[in-house]
């Protein structure tokens, strides 16, 4: 499954993806988010891959969904759920599955399923200038699966604001609810990812997995379940550490 919306690129042990068409505001049809999805799967199941880095080229990450001329809008909610939805999940679900932790890097807009993927990344550095929005409700099309993949990260009255609103928010507002990770200084974007890439990649893979899954399945848990299963999770780090 291949799109020409983005690249892929090993350097060491990251993974570099890179939505490439600037020039379109970086958007995807669903063809090109299950491409991505695959990628991202593929290139965090690779045995020396530590960190799988999405960014995008030119002024936007990511305007959101492209709408593709002469391709409309499915009519039956069958054929939408297959065509479009699924599209959309399986991405928020490889994101989720990816063994190792998947670091987004935003500058300008992200913008709906820009947005939403920038809200499901496990880390997520936005420049001081990057804007955030949900912005589906102009069109009266409530944005039930972005609202999926941020209601993990977000407080749920911060995300019904900016639904029902529209509103676009500032990187300092994402950072305040939990749809961003850090805010990189001025004009320092890729130094700030380069400097947040180094502090993972020199750690060993099987600890960052370790990580990655507690924190997608412990929050289903009890707090006893929660404990118990970190408990066996470091026990096992630690015994293969000394083997």
């Amino acid at each position: 499954m291949t799109s020409d919306r983005f690249t892929v690129r090993r350097d060491g042990a990251i993974t570099r993806l890179t939505l490439c068409r600037g020039d379109d505001g970086n958007t995807l049809a669903p063809p090109d988010m299950r491409a991505l999805g695959a990628a991202i799967s593929a290139a965090g199941s690779a045995a020396d891959c530590k960190l799988v880095v999405v960014s995008g080229e030119g002024a936007d990450f990511c305007l959101g969904r492209r709408i593709v001329a002469g391709v409309t809008r499915p009519a039956q909610a069958r054929a939408f759920r297959e065509r479009v939805a699924d599209a959309i999940l399986g991405v928020y679900e490889d994101l989720r599955r990816c063994p190792v932790p998947v670091l987004t890097a935003v500058q300008g807009q992200a913008k709906g399923f820009g947005c939403a993927f920038a809200a499901q990344s496990d880390i997520t550095i936005a420049d001081p200038d990057a804007r955030f929005s949900l912005p589906e409700m102009d069109t009266n099309l409530p944005p039930t699966l972005a609202i999926s993949a941020c209601l993990p990260k977000m407080p749920a009255k911060a995300i019904l604001h900016m639904v029902l609103t529209r509103q676009t928010v500032s990187a300092e507002t994402a950072f305040a609810h939990g749809l961003i990770s850090e805010i990189a200084p001025k004009n320092a974007l890729a130094i700030a990812v380069e400097a947040y890439a180094g502090k993972l990649i020199d750690r060993d893979r099987d600890a960052l997995i370790a990580i990655k899954e507690y924190m997608r399945l412990a929050p289903n848990m009890d707090l006893a379940g929660q404990a118990r299963y970190g408990a066996n999770l470091i026990a096992t780090e630690m015994t293969s550490q000394d083997a």
